[in-house]
């Protein structure tokens, strides 16, 4: 798969083969560290590698009673045709697998027409002229490589399968989001092992003296458990024995053939962050606590004149040549080798590398075949990398064509016209920036200016999209950098929050995983805690404004309404009035004027 580490030694350990993003096949002598040879496909520009094996050493297998004891010599000499060879298995993304012979240094044959999507995993049967490849269409393809043809060819998950192994003679492992045993006579079936959640990219049988695999193990993507199962022939439990646990997602494993007498499984782990880390144990049952590593390997690099210690350097892959451990680390393009003895009393082995010179690398050896490149074709860019137009001068004269009748009239007015297009109008080259790459980007360079105009993207849905398309290898970093954000203004740690709120829906398992981001988020909570302590407050005060706005406007707006209406009723003192005239109510003192002597003469009487 894409996350793993395209490269692997050679059975016997004398060879390192690393294939690089472009396609390009890479052999080097461990002893030398030098470049042996150097291939890369024609069709490298449209199908990369995305699988690589070497092939395996004959295995004589115990006689069984009924064989015949003579074989054909046709037969003896195919097998040790292909041993000699030196093949080396190459999967591409667009579903050809490619035999390479280092014997040869030339390209031996080419497997199409079975898979079509891209090569997950190659395994080579350890006594036939046999090969099985699985795929991302869900299939796992049986070849002949006496004829170069597909011998079976069937499917095996709803799924894409990502690894596949063989455990006997008529046994065979596949591996989607679960492991699958079948038998290869009947293609069924014979049992089925859950226990990861994520997908398996690696499957290792465990043999014996007896060339039977009773365990083996699996490594998933995201999961950082190294599960064992019991595939044997008794064996009805679906659950693993045991697992080994790395602190660090896994992606490269090499496993060390068990002795017979104490069957010590001895494993290293290369895990994302560069380091290995060696685990030691004996296979007599069950263990319900996953074991840890009893050596780890780092490499460093070191200051020649001080002798202090730099910074690491990446381990790429390590394999077991008889208890003795055999590293490759630094650039893939030019890497370093180194044996180390293993002794478990020492818990850490550090390499000391130096500084490497900037000088060119020599080729002693060079098989490249270099396609053609099409004239037509479009680079995307970055906007870093975005070259500057180049500027036209107003003396350059202009490229007309021989045929004034094939220009348009647009091209022909154009063609007219003494004016220099403007920059704007200089057609430039897309640009390959999504949200996503930038926050990697602003991640990794730290930059804070980047990091803020990330975080003030307010849709929810982009936000989500975003998160989803990082890798986990990114959410360590994010997590802190949004923990650090939550101290500073109020409305960055609003915009954190939404982000916060989409980080955790999305990769919940994986931060459950990491004691490490537990740790940052049990920091980010206490900052939740302390900035809501004075929320309360806030709304009660919001509150209390509000309802003292709303006072003093309703009772201007009162005053302003009791201005505008008449009065019912108005009296006036007589003290104010000069005339009678004003005393009068309705009508009343013209009536008093006219009764006034009825009433007197009724007071009298």
């Amino acid at each position: 798969m894409a996350t793993t580490q395209l490269c692997c030694f050679s059975e016997d350990g004398e060879y390192f083969a690393h294939s690089s993003s472009d396609g390009t096949l890479r052999i080097f002598e461990c002893a030398t560290a030098t470049l042996k040879q150097e291939y890369s496909s024609s069709s490298h520009l449209s199908s990369t590698t995305s699988s690589l094996t070497w092939s395996r050493l004959k295995k004589e297998l115990p006689p069984s009673p009924n064989a015949k004891r003579k074989r054909l010599n046709n037969t003896a000499e195919e097998e040790s045709y292909h041993d000699e060879l030196k093949l080396l298995a190459l999967g591409t993304t667009s579903g050809t697998v490619y035999l390479y012979s280092f014997a040869k240094g030339l390209l031996h044959t080419q497997l199409t027409g079975a898979h079509t999507s891209a090569v997950n995993d190659i395994c080579w049967h350890f006594s036939k002229p046999e090969l099985f490849t699985c795929s991302e269409d869900q299939t796992v393809v049986q070849w002949d490589l006496k004829k170069g043809k597909v011998r079976h060819k069937w499917k095996c998950d709803n799924s894409g399968i990502y690894s596949v192994c063989l455990c006997s003679q008529n046994k065979l492992l596949t591996a989607s989001n679960s492991i699958k045993l079948w038998d290869l006579n009947t293609r069924t079936v014979l049992q089925t092992f859950t226990g990861h959640s994520s997908p398996i990219f690696k499957l290792i049988p465990v043999w014996s003296s007896t060339n039977e695999a009773s365990y083996v193990l699996s490594a998933s993507l995201d999961d950082r458990h190294i599960q064992i199962w019991y595939c044997g022939d008794s064996s009805k439990d679906r659950d693993a024995v045991a697992s080994f646990s790395v602190p660090d997602e896994p992606v490269y494993l090499s496993l060390c053939k068990p002795s017979t007498s104490s069957q010590n499984v001895m494993l290293s782990v290369i895990t994302r962050k560069g380091f290995a880390y060696i685990f030691e144990h004996v296979l007599n049952g069950k263990k319900s606590t996953p074991m840890t590593s009893k050596v780890t390997v780092k490499a460093v690099m070191s200051n020649e004149q001080a002798d202090v210690k730099k910074s690491s350097v990446p381990i790429l892959a390590s394999d077991f040549i008889t208890k003795n451990i055999i590293v490759a680390y630094g650039n893939p393009v030019k890497p370093q080798f180194e044996r180390i003895k293993y002794d478990a009393a020492k818990p850490e082995i550090i390499i000391t590398v130096k500084a490497l010179s900037l000088s060119l690398i020599k080729e002693e050896y060079s098989q490249v075949k270099k396609p053609e490149v099409s004239k037509h074709m479009t680079t995307l860019l970055s906007a870093d990398s975005q070259p500057i137009p180049a500027s036209k001068t107003k003396g350059k004269k202009r490229i007309r064509r021989t045929s004034v009748s094939d220009l348009t009239v647009e091209e022909r007015l154009a063609a007219m016209s003494t004016d220099t297009p403007k920059e704007s109008q200089v057609k430039q080259q897309p640009v390959a920036n999504t949200l996503c790459r930038l926050l990697q980007q602003a991640l990794l360079s730290g930059d804070h200016k980047l990091l803020t105009g990330v975080f003030q993207e307010t849709n929810e849905t982009i936000v989500r999209n975003t998160l989803k398309r990082l890798p986990v290898s990114c959410i360590v970093p994010l997590v802190k950098v949004i923990e650090a954000g939550m101290m500073g203004h109020a409305q960055h740690a609003w915009n954190l929050s939404r982000w916060t709120s989409c980080l955790i829906s999305c990769h919940a398992s994986y931060i459950l995983s990491v004691p490490e981001i537990i740790a940052t988020m049990n920091k980010l909570y206490q900052t939740l805690i302390s900035r809501q302590k004075f929320f309360p407050k806030m709304l009660q005060l919001k509150g209390r404004l509000d309802l003292v706005k709303q006072g003093g406007s309703s009772k201007e707006v009162d005053d302003e309404d009791d201005a505008s209406k008449e009065p019912l009723l108005v009296y006036q003192d007589e003290s104010d009035s000069d005339e009678s005239e004003g005393l009068a109510i309705d009508g009343a003192a013209e009536e008093s004027d006219e009764n006034w002597d009825d009433i007197e003469s009724d007071m009298e009487s």
